[in-house]
């Protein structure tokens, strides 16, 4: 079967959450023999794409007037315009898909407007509950626009409605997902790849960090990443002893300091003293640190769906200290050895404490069995017999021609009520 998978990134240097869940569904489709093509229609603050993707003009999705947090939804409606339709289009003209694996629902839009008498087979891979998370997010940081959450909230609907299947990263979103009427509802979580790293790194690393004890946290420049951050740790760490550090890998080291509590901006200072920001860092380099840290943290305290370094931390088989948000979906870690859940900053705080000053014990061998059901060729065994078991449409789906899209027009789109409060 020939795929086309739609995201709104990039998948050719998987970074983020999104971004790695993408890529191991495509590389599970194509183990079970199928053709997958991947196109993204993304924002211009991806370095690396490749050649069949689009990529945005940063004017033309300030013009929108949306916050940046409802970026996506942006896209969305960025996607029926021109140059981006036609670009977009000409890809899966020339593919010619028998299925289209939407990564969330954003370019939904884009499809039905391609498509507008019958559709490739569709499946839709949700990530999260899109509406619930983006008022959350927004909400926690002053914000509201009611008007696209009830948008996107019907965006989600409609493409349950139209899905032949759906997957879900939780059970949970498996079950608001069939109550918003998908059909055919699996869970395939998040996974882990292999964890081994050069044996050079390791050295490197005891150079760079002193041979410090240090807690790990890692995380995508994702707000909730660095809210939690701060809301589980403090925004005073003078509580770590001289010799214990806490070490930041990806993406959110470049948005962590600005989602600091304002009111404590003074002990920024001190704060630089414990915390070393190594921003995005190799495969091999995050590897080492996974299971050479003291500890791993999940101070996870929004969003939607499952954490994928959660994952990562169950397998590494260190200490970790998590919010009960944050093993979502893995609820099985509360039984695990040296897994604390912590929702309040003081036993968070506690726990790591506690962390620092214990041994890792030997793991039992059941245990470590269930750590390692983890790996993705585990999680994502449901997908295959899924797309087997479903049928093509009668006939195949035509894309309109490059002149008719241009006459079909737009929806009107949901005005911005982007506020401040």
């Amino acid at each position: 079967m020939k795929i086309a998978q739609l995201t709104t990134y990039p998948t050719i240097a998987p970074r983020h959450g999104g971004q790695i869940r993408a890529f191991f569904l495509a590389h599970a489709l194509r183990y079970a023999g199928h053709d997958v093509r991947h196109f993204a229609l993304c924002e211009p603050t991806h370095t690396q794409t490749a050649r069949d993707d689009v990529v945005l003009n940063k004017r033309d999705l300030s013009a929108l007037h949306f916050s940046p947090l409802l970026a996506d939804y942006a896209t969305s409606l960025l996607a029926l315009k021109e140059p981006y339709f036609e670009h977009l289009a000409q890809h899966l003209r020339t593919f010619l898909p028998d299925a289209i694996l939407l990564e969330q629902p954003w370019l939904f839009p884009f499809v039905r407007k391609l498509y507008p008498n019958q559709m490739p087979l569709l499946l839709y891979s949700a990530h999260n509950i899109e509406h619930t998370m983006k008022a959350a997010i927004l909400q926690s940081v002053g914000q509201s626009d009611m008007n696209a959450i009830a948008a996107i909230e019907s965006l989600e609907a409609e493409v349950c409605a139209h899905a032949s299947a759906t997957i879900a990263c939780t059970q949970h979103d498996s079950e608001i997902l069939a109550s918003m009427g998908a059909k055919n509802p699996i869970v395939c979580s998040n996974g882990v790849d292999s964890l081994r790293y050069k044996a050079d790194v390791e050295q490197i690393l005891q150079k760079s960090l002193a041979s410090r004890s240090f807690a790990l946290f890692v995380g995508s420049a994702h707000v909730p990443n660095a809210l939690g951050f701060w809301d589980m740790l403090s925004s005073n760490l003078s509580y770590l002893r001289p010799e214990q550090l806490i070490v930041v890998v990806g993406s959110v080291g470049r948005i962590l300091h600005q989602y600091a509590p304002e009111k404590d901006s003074i002990l920024h200072l001190l704060n630089e003293q414990k915390i070393k920001i190594l921003g995005e860092v190799s495969r091999d380099v995050l590897t080492a640190l996974l299971v050479k840290a003291n500890v791993i943290l999940l101070p996870l305290t929004l969003g939607g769906g499952s954490n994928l370094k959660t994952a990562e931390a169950i397998v590494a088989n260190r200490p970790v200290v998590a919010t009960s948000l944050a093993i979502r979906g893995f609820e099985f870690a509360r039984n695990l050895t040296n897994f604390a859940i912590a929702d309040t900053q003081e036993q968070f705080i506690t726990a790591l404490q506690a962390a620092f000053a214990q041994t890792q014990p030997p793991l039992p061998k059941e245990e470590q069995t269930m750590r390692h059901n983890l790996y993705w060729g585990l999680t994502l065994a449901p997908l295959a017999p899924l797309v087997a078991s479903l049928e093509l449409p009668s006939e195949p789906a035509q894309p309109v021609p490059p002149q008719a899209s241009k006459n079909l027009g737009m929806p009107k789109r949901v005005d911005s009520k982007y506020s401040q409060t």
